[in-house]
């Protein structure tokens, strides 16, 4: 079986080091991969794939690739792969669902204290040698037994809960699929037509939601009208779920208390963005998911949907072309 492993990215952190390659060839003597580590190369090596690890499968391509029947991604989103004729196809599609999850809930609990404690104005404050304690001790927050709505119970979401339920927030949730058992330390878990209560009654908003047609600008001006007056809006999923120019007016005037934004519509973000200036905004560079590690429990992941696949064993992380994610 032929292998294309193309994990690259305009950014160096996500381009896999190459003693991976080298690993899953030790690994898996029976297979040959064929290493790919520019564009160019993933397109012109994909026709001759059975299968490939990559997150770039053009869509002019894929017509060519007649004997793909597996495409491993790297990432958790899976968006640029969702076009009609790889949907339409017997091709099978698997994420990096949950190797990030813990970092990403540790990142929204660090930004939410970060927000709520004011850190960024007493760095501003550290960085001017002001001392700022009126300042920072009229408009702390304490979150005890504050409200946290999270937007989507996927890895993410749930591994939110398993940290914010001990720290001491009081949990709702949207979910899709309802049906499914509430998780612990979660009070409600509501469909997204319920989203309206969510933004109601939440001190915090968690947006952890793939980025779907029915997730875009899932956040505008009539959700934020909604929101509590003052609330956090913490977005480690997509900058196309939000609003950026309601989004920004509301941290203005005080709608929004503040901003926690790793995700972004437009990547990096323009110098010019509004974003950078605002005094209540953390700005992280797509970096909640950063861990220690990555590659390793990645490349395990592959490695063992490769042997699934090899066994024809149900995969593990497969996408629903339907949902989306």
């Amino acid at each position: 079986m032929k292998v294309v492993l193309g994990v690259i990215s305009p950014a160096a952190a996500w381009v896999m080091p190459r003693r991976f390659v080298d690993q899953l060839r030790r690994d898996f003597p029976q297979h040959t991969f064929l290493d790919a580590w520019d564009r160019d190369a993933i397109r012109r090596l994909l026709p001759e794939a059975d299968a490939a690890f990559t997150p770039f499968v053009d869509r002019d391509v894929f017509a060519s690739a007649s004997r793909l029947r597996w495409v491993q991604s790297p990432a958790v989103g899976v968006g640029s792969l969702m076009f009609p004729e790889l949907l339409a196809s017997d091709v099978v599609l698997t994420s990096a669902r949950g190797i990030r999850a813990r970092s990403i809930a540790e990142h929204v609990l660090g930004v939410t204290i970060a927000l709520a404690r004011r850190l960024p104005a007493a760095l501003r404050a550290q960085a001017a040698h002001r001392w700022a304690q009126e300042e920072l001790e009229a408009e702390a927050r304490t979150l005890h037994g504050q409200r946290m709505g999270i937007v989507g119970l996927g890895a993410i979401g749930l591994e939110v809960v398993k940290i914010a339920a001990p720290f001491g927030f009081r949990l709702s949730a949207i979910r899709r699929r309802a049906g499914e058992p509430r998780p612990d330390g979660v009070a409600e878990v509501w469909t997204p037509d319920r989203l309206p209560d969510l933004l109601a009654q939440s001190d915090v908003v968690v947006l952890a939601a793939p980025h779907t047609p029915q997730t875009k600008r899932l956040i505008g001006g009539p959700q934020i009208a909604q929101m509590k007056q003052g609330a956090l809006l913490v977005n480690v999923a997509r900058g196309k779920l939000v609003d950026d120019d309601a989004v920004i007016a509301a941290l203005r005037d005080g709608r929004l208390g503040g901003a926690a934004l790793d995700v972004f519509s437009q990547e990096p973000l323009d110098p010019a963005s509004p974003y950078w200036d605002l005094p209540n905004v953390i700005i992280t560079p797509h970096t909640s998911g950063a861990m220690q590690d990555y590659w390793t429990p990645l490349v395990a992941l592959f490695a063992e949907n490769l042997r699934r696949f090899e066994k024809h064993e149900p995969l593990v992380n497969v996408v629903d072309k339907v949902a989306g994610y």
